[in-house]
């Protein structure tokens, strides 16, 4: 009886010493890295890890290089609240469930915060996006002035955004608030000098005051900033053909059906440049071209008798 007593005591205690070891290394050693926005460490950041089964709490803080170390983690599954003052706090759920027979050496992600100025600062930038959104859907929908009073106030609190600034500039020009509209797109200008928009709106307000001399400087600017666009072409051609440069103005003409053969007021504006030129057979050719692409009526009637006229001149 007694030796019996013996080994159920060996027993149990073989049973408790092996489930204290298997309780001992069922843990993990983690290793980590809290940085700023910026790729720099920060020190003094607060790691707390609660286990979700239990409710126990763990804690940590990053030293000088913004390292943390926690050993000695029992396995299960935690939240994990990432925080510092005058940083966004961030939470995480880490699972380290699986039991270990020995210490697992875990590298975790580098975890990264960023300030609440920062957070602040995208906070706004989304809701002036959002606003610019907004209000460019207004101007589509013909609300310029629902356009207008939304982004007067946008420019209030993001005087040097060139978005902003841009379509503000875009609606007065549509409400023919010219004056105004040009301090908003010289704004631009100056703030995104390379924004060829901004140029070609800005030509557009000087022509509808009659400065062309302006306009024909910033249609010109806006041909060296984006070469491509056929209607900026056809403006400054326009222009030229109404101060009588026909040869400058047809060079333009001619830029703009290489981009766009099929434009009706192109051709027949070149049709004109040669008119003036004492070529009538050419551009009766390009009038011809006008008149087969346009579905306006009263053009078609309108190069119908023109066509007409020059080719009885060109009889005589």
């Amino acid at each position: 009886m007694k030796k019996q007593t013996k080994i159920l005591v060996a027993f149990f205690i073989l049973v408790f010493s092996t489930g204290f070891l298997f309780g001992q290394y069922r843990e993990y050693h983690l290793l980590g890295l809290v940085i700023d926005s910026q790729e720099q460490p920060l020190a003094g950041v607060e790691i707390i890890l609660q286990d979700v089964s239990t409710s126990r709490n763990y804690r940590v803080k990053t030293d000088k290089n913004g390292k943390y170390v926690l050993s000695g983690l029992p396995h299960g599954k935690y939240q994990v609240t990432v925080k510092k003052d005058g940083y966004e706090a961030r939470t995480f759920d880490w699972d380290f469930s699986a039991p270990q027979e020995r210490m697992q050496k875990v590298e975790m992600e580098t975890i990264v915060l960023a300030s609440e100025q920062q957070v602040k600062l995208a906070t706004q930038a989304k809701e002036a996006r959002e606003a610019v959104a907004e209000s460019l859907e207004k101007i589509k929908a013909g609300d310029l002035e629902g356009a207008y009073n939304l982004l007067s106030d946008l420019a209030k609190n993001y005087p040097d955004d060139s978005n902003v600034r841009y379509l503000l500039g875009l609606t007065l020009g549509r409400l023919q608030r010219y004056q105004e509209a040009i301090t908003e797109l010289s704004r631009v200008t100056e703030l995104v000098p390379e924004f060829a928009p901004a140029y070609l709106q800005l030509a557009y307000c000087y022509q509808s005051l009659n400065n062309q001399e302006k306009a024909l400087e910033y249609y010109k600017k806006t041909a060296e900033l984006d070469p491509s666009n056929a209607a900026n072409l056809y403006n400054l051609g326009l222009i030229l053909f109404e101060q009588n440069k026909i040869d400058e103005a047809l060079g333009y003409f001619d830029q703009a059906l290489a981009i766009k053969p099929d434009d009706a007021d192109t051709l027949e504006m070149t049709g004109r440049c040669y008119v003036n030129k004492g070529d009538l057979p050419r551009a009766v050719e390009f009038l011809e071209k006008a008149r087969a692409v346009t579905r306006d009526e009263e053009k078609i009637k309108l190069l119908d008798n023109f066509i007409a006229a020059l080719k009885e001149q060109i009889k005589k």
